[in-house]
């Protein structure tokens, strides 16, 4: 089966997507828009958390099955594309809100 699905993602300012996972898929997230830092965690031993800040024209991987999350971090509005490499990706919410600290 070679079917995928596809996800238009709008933020608004500080809007998050929570911890979620696709346990059936890999996620390919394109910004169009704002800036998004978008972050997942490595699968055990490592549990290391990655984060990158992404901007217009920014693309990034998000490997299958893990915990991953975006948040909009610009002064604005943020959209996103994500494509996922099936037509049932699946979504598992972690939690319904995070609190990001700023350092």
């Amino acid at each position: 089966m070679l079917g995928f699905s596809m996800a238009c993602l709008d933020f608004a300012a500080r809007g998050i997507n929570p911890p979620h996972t696709h346990p059936q898929a890999t996620e390919i997230l394109t910004v169009l828009k704002g800036s998004l830092m978008v972050g997942f965690v490595t699968s055990a031993p490592e549990n290391r958390l990655i984060i990158k800040v992404l901007k217009k024209g920014d693309v990034f991987v998000l490997p299958i099955g893990l915990v991953q999350f975006q948040q909009n971090v610009g002064s604005g509005k943020a959209v996103a594309i994500a494509a996922l490499s099936s037509q049932n990706p699946g979504v598992i919410t972690l939690a319904n809100f995070v609190i990001l600290v700023e350092s």
